[in-house]
């Protein structure tokens, strides 16, 4: 579609937009035209299931096996140099994908990527992590940021909360987690090229990390009595139960393991972002 007054070309930039926009792709104008691209061509059809429509292409799609040329044997270190350069040389332009996402989606796990389903029954693997664990490395990262600052403005008081050797370690520990987590996480805010929830990972694991160090800090510092300490670790057993029940009940999504019914597979779309195959016998 060419428009008429200024020549702006219609074309897909492959940005979602945001959860008001229901994650559809950006639709924008190219006032310079570069020549042909798939992105510039528009199929006019008719979409009277479009939702189950789309459901069965993804079922097709994951049954399809990928395509690898076997015929070239590399070695290691050509297989690695050819990875980077791919990773290194990808064209934002290409940049279409229903489970690309943003740096925004990730933190709350707002997303999530089918990898594969089973040609018969409904079993089927995801990147899908665990909700507590996710929930709880964001959730330490901000009171720590939170406690950082606190420190750090009753410090300038000389009000010191904390010996000098803990004051150090409290610092070197936020330093190498908190850190690592921003230098793995913010840097995506500037790319232009299609992002996964895969890319957090790095980033996720700093959090992680982290998470300890807040829970032990919290106990021997902020918990004043005995009773206190107690009841914290009462908080902190109950924690990790439901982290391992949850990832129990995201087994058969992260393994594939078993088949669910569809009742099954509705009652684990906890939130409506996820996109959780489910077959229609």
């Amino acid at each position: 579609f060419v428009h008429v007054n200024t020549s702006a070309i219609l074309k897909l930039s492959g940005v979602p937009l945001p959860d008001w926009g229901f994650r559809q792709l950006e639709v924008v104008g190219e006032k310079l035209f570069r020549g042909y691209h798939e992105s510039t061509v528009w199929n006019v059809e008719e979409h009277r299931y479009g939702r189950s429509q789309e459901q069965k292409e993804r079922e097709l799609e994951l049954h399809s096996p990928t395509q690898v040329d076997i015929s070239r044997n590399l070695s290691f270190m050509a297989r690695f140099s050819e990875l980077q350069w791919r990773m290194l040389t990808v064209r934002s332009d290409d940049s279409e994908h229903k489970y690309s996402s943003t740096p925004l989606d990730w933190v709350m796990l707002d997303t999530n990527i089918a990898y594969w389903l089973h040609p018969r029954t409904s079993a089927q693997i995801h990147l899908l992590g665990n909700v507590v664990i996710w929930a709880s490395a964001s959730l330490a990262t901000l009171v720590y940021a939170l406690l950082f600052i606190w420190y750090l403005l009753r410090r300038r008081r000389r009000v010191c909360d904390l010996p000098e050797d803990r004051w150090l370690r409290w610092v070197l520990a936020g330093a190498l987690c908190a850190g690592g987590w921003a230098v793995n996480y913010l840097p995506f805010f500037l790319m232009e090229k299609t992002l996964f929830l895969y890319h957090y990972l790095p980033a996720l694991t700093f959090q992680i990390l982290l998470l300890p160090v807040v829970l032990e800090h919290i106990s021997d510092h902020l918990c004043r009595s005995q009773l206190q300490r107690s009841l914290f670790t009462a908080l902190v057993v109950a924690w990790f139960t439901s982290a391992c029940h949850v990832s129990n009940m995201l087994r058969p999504l992260t393994y594939g393991d078993r088949s669910l019914s569809p009742s099954e597979l509705k009652a684990l779309r906890w939130k409506d972002s996820w996109d959780i195959l489910i077959r229609k016998y």
